[in-house]
């Protein structure tokens, strides 16, 4: 029978710190992961280091030398510069950031846009190209693949720099492929991540673009620091990327947020209403446009539209009960012309009102996503290297997850 107290009759209490089985080579790892996490949020010195990873200054030097010779972090001589002191000045050490790049993708309806970023997520090159709704699949994958190497060529930056890639795209995607979508002539059935991936022979992950969109408002957007947000990309069609938790809700097959799909909810024929001014029939921002100036016709379509669109939050609300509501898409830019409306709306039909803004990121806001979808994969491959007992991948080496490993995690 084990014992569970000590010889003196206090209970021990347990150690809170995984267990690394006496593998010293493994707790080596992980201390080593650890420091590069804390050097990741801001320069840091050796003392710094050796306070977040819980070490001696000598262990914390001896990690920090070995960050060096993999080339993830090198002495910042700018952080250094504190007022005159006796002794020698502290050695800051800064995350390299330009180890390595992602991309970040958004196939869309009328558009193909990309953002190419180092690992700390500053966009370095941005580049965009229209296509026509009814393009060819080659086309936007054209586009995808000229788009990239526009980016890696403005910002100077090797094929071989680049670590990985996300792509977003409308209609529901599950397991990088995207399962439905009515629009794209040919999209449903494309499996994003195989296709990209044979392009730059790199890791690819894909999402729905709502589902992106949300990401980017959570981290650089109208959604920073609120964990359980729903994102409405508002235009033509309507979607939404649901946030709970700080975490994305795919759902068990990735239709989690298709409210189109409901018989009951009116998304898609919202826009019927805008389209029943025929001064406007080809341009919904233009009866948004028309209703800021005071046109009673424009105004009363947008009314019926902003209505319909808060029946399918209030249903969204009712079900996850979010802290927050973003509108974001092409007619975000309408800005309260259209959130008033739906504000008035959803407080009808909601027994609790959500916070509700427009996006702060616009037309940017799924490529952001994607980017930012990219660096979690970049960091599932820094976790890895301490979980399969291996060094840390040092970032000059070309690191791609088995194919299958892939598509479960996209």
């Amino acid at each position: 029978m084990a014992r569970s107290a000590s010889r003196s009759g206090r209970r021990r209490t347990p150690d809170p710190r995984p267990s690394t089985g006496g593998d010293r080579s493994l707790l080596r790892r992980i201390n080593a992961a650890a420091a590069l996490s804390r050097i990741r949020q801001g320069p840091a010195t050796v003392a710094q280091v050796a306070d977040a990873v819980g070490v001696s200054r000598t262990a914390a030097q001896q990690i920090v030398d070995e960050l060096v010779g993999l080339r993830w972090v090198s002495e910042d001589g700018s952080a250094g510069n504190t007022p005159p002191r006796i002794g020698p000045a502290p050695r800051y050490y800064r995350f390299r950031a330009e180890a390595g790049y992602v991309a970040g993708v958004d196939i869309g309806r009328h558009r193909v846009s990309t953002k190419l970023a180092d690992l700390s997520g500053a966009v370095v090159a941005a580049a965009s190209r229209p296509v026509a709704i009814d393009a060819p699949v080659a086309a936007r994958f054209d586009a995808v693949r000229d788009l990239v190497e526009s980016c890696l060529t403005r910002a100077r930056v090797r094929s071989s720099q680049l670590w990985t890639l996300a792509v977003g795209s409308r209609g529901v995607v599950h397991d990088g492929r995207v399962i439905y979508v009515g629009e794209f002539p040919g999209w449903s059935g494309i499996n994003l991540v195989d296709t990209v991936s044979e392009m730059f022979d790199r890791p690819v992950v894909a999402d729905n673009d709502c589902n992106l969109a949300a990401m980017a408002e959570h981290w650089a957007g109208a959604a920073k620091d609120v964990d359980d947000v729903v994102c409405i990309e508002v235009g033509r069609a309507i979607g939404a990327g649901v946030m709970i938790g700080g975490r994305v809700l795919h759902g068990f097959g990735g239709y989690a947020g298709e409210l189109h799909h409901l018989p009951f909810n009116g998304w898609l024929h919202a826009a019927e209403h805008l389209d029943a001014d025929p001064r406007h029939a080809s341009d919904i921002k233009a009866v948004f446009d028309a209703a800021r100036e005071g046109d009673a016709v424009a105004a009363s379509a947008v009314d019926k539209y902003s209505r319909v669109l808060a029946e399918g939050i209030a249903t969204i609300c009712a079900v996850v009960d979010p802290q927050l509501v973003v509108l974001g898409g092409a007619v975000s830019e309408s800005g309260d012309t259209l959130l008033e409306p739906v504000r008035r709306h959803l407080e009808q039909f909601t027994a609790r009102m959500p916070r509700i803004q427009l996006s702060t990121l616009g037309a940017d806001a799924v490529a952001l996503g994607a980017v930012r979808a990219a660096l979690d994969h970049v960091d599932t491959l820094v976790t890895a290297a301490t979980d399969r007992r291996g060094d840390l991948p040092p970032p000059q080496r070309r690191v791609i997850q088995p194919r299958a490993q892939q598509r479960r995690g996209a």
